[in-house]
């Protein structure tokens, strides 16, 4: 492991570096608002490395550099969650071969108990959604933390019954909500969810992949433009996905395109030295190499 406090002294360590494999560059928002960045990230995958951008700027900082650079991977710099998120997300981008089918545990401590529900009609969404808020409130979780997972779990729901499906008539699809309907096969979405004291992880799957990293940036960078109103839109992102990311502390996504499509909202449960929630949320987009890739930018 290298440290370097300029992106030319980066540049020059990764130029004379023998590497056993990619590069994972991790640049403070500070640096990478600084010069010579996107020679930096041009470096790092042209090596088949990956860039974590250091979330210790602001939102509008923070989403212009995941806009401007396609950005898959922010990391907060919150003391109390840095030691942990860190490691995971270097291990999960030296192991994005395909999915591995694990979701919520990644994050939980080992035997914390999980739920599991598949839909099997489009308006058992809202019986869901009525059970979570009670299991949490039996949990003694705050109202606050009651509402960000009911928004989170919503909505991810509704984009993978809704917008995850190649239809072929998308203009249809906001009719076709108000009508309850049966789920067959792989248009049935799973939810899994668990706490552990310390997190509160939701996962929701679908089987369709119709998602893709460029997808997750476009939508989240929306946020910088406060007179623009994301749209649901085909491959189950919009404004949805937006509301999503602000209500986290984490939002991850694995990705298998054409094959499986996983969201996971994390809820960092502990007391934070501000008292708050996180400045900007940590975003993590992994993309199975097994699926075709789509260009960065």
């Amino acid at each position: 492991m290298s440290v370097a406090d300029s992106i030319a002294i980066a540049r020059a360590q990764l130029a004379g570096a023998t590497l056993a494999g990619p590069t994972v560059a991790v640049v403070s928002a500070a640096l990478a608002s600084g010069p010579g960045f996107s020679q930096l990230v041009t470096d790092v995958r042209a090596g088949g490395g990956e860039i974590i951008l250091s979330g210790d700027g602001g939102p509008t900082e923070i989403l212009t550099l995941v806009r401007d650079h396609a950005i898959d991977h922010i990391v907060t710099c919150d003391p109390i969650g840095f030691a942990d998120e860190l490691p995971l997300t270097i291990r999960g981008l030296a192991a994005t071969a395909a999915l591995d089918g694990i979701g919520v545990e990644r994050y939980l401590t080992h035997g914390a108990p999980l739920t599991t529900v598949v839909l099997d009609r489009t308006q058992a969404r809202g019986p869901l959604l009525i059970d979570l808020r009670d299991r949490l409130t039996a949990m003694d979780l705050s109202a606050r933390h009651q509402r960000q997972a009911a928004l989170i779990a919503d909505e991810l729901l509704t984009n993978a019954i809704y917008d995850a499906p190649d239809g072929p008539d998308l203009s249809s699809h906001d009719h076709a909500r108000v009508a309850d309907r049966p789920l067959l096969g792989r248009e049935r979405p799973r939810l899994r969810w668990g706490g552990d004291g310390r997190l509160l992880a939701i996962e929701v799957t679908d089987r369709f992949g119709s998602l893709d990293a460029r997808t997750v940036r476009t939508y989240i960078a929306k946020l910088l433009d406060r007179s623009t109103v994301p749209r649901q839109g085909h491959g189950g992102a919009g404004l949805g996905l937006a509301m999503t990311f602000l209500a986290t502390s984490q939002l991850v996504f694995h990705l298998d395109r054409g094959r499986v499509t996983q969201a996971i909202g994390i809820i960092d449960l502990r007391p934070r030295p501000d008292g708050g929630h996180p400045r900007v949320p940590s975003l993590h987009v992994f993309t199975a190499t097994s699926a075709t890739q789509e260009p960065h930018g």
